[in-house]
């Protein structure tokens, strides 16, 4: 299966295996889901094994992204290579979703992150 999810620290992991298009949407769109009725605050989309990515895959992030943003959630993408990490580059992407190397560097920015707001008293 090309999209599956699993528990990790405080945050759920989405893995993307091979490709992530327009015919795997549904699958992406129902694992987030369940993230948003789970409460969790972080979802880390690892794209390491991630072979190709069409436009509706970055539509479905860049929605995602902001319908997290806007119920204080976070979303990060780990590991883009190749052909997808170009993709991600040309649209931009990061300007609107963090990317990192590792699940523990996006868990360590986004704790960080979580215990800035937690000190000024905003979340």
């Amino acid at each position: 299966m090309p999209i599956t999810q699993r528990a990790w620290r405080d945050a759920t992991v989405i893995h993307v295996d091979d490709v992530f298009t327009y015919r795997n949407r549904k699958d992406f769109s129902s694992v987030v889901a369940a993230f948003r009725a789970s409460g969790g605050r972080h979802l880390i989309v690892d794209l390491h094994e991630a072979t190709y990515m069409d436009s509706s895959a970055l539509g479905l992030l860049a929605l995602t992204s902001q319908q997290l943003s806007v119920e204080e959630r976070w979303i990060s993408l780990v590991g883009p290579q190749g052909t997808v990490k170009q993709v991600l580059e040309m649209a931009n992407i990061d300007k609107m979703i963090a990317v990192f190397p590792t699940e523990d560097a996006a868990a360590a920015a986004r704790a960080a992150e979580w215990n800035d707001t937690s000190r000024s008293g905003c979340i």
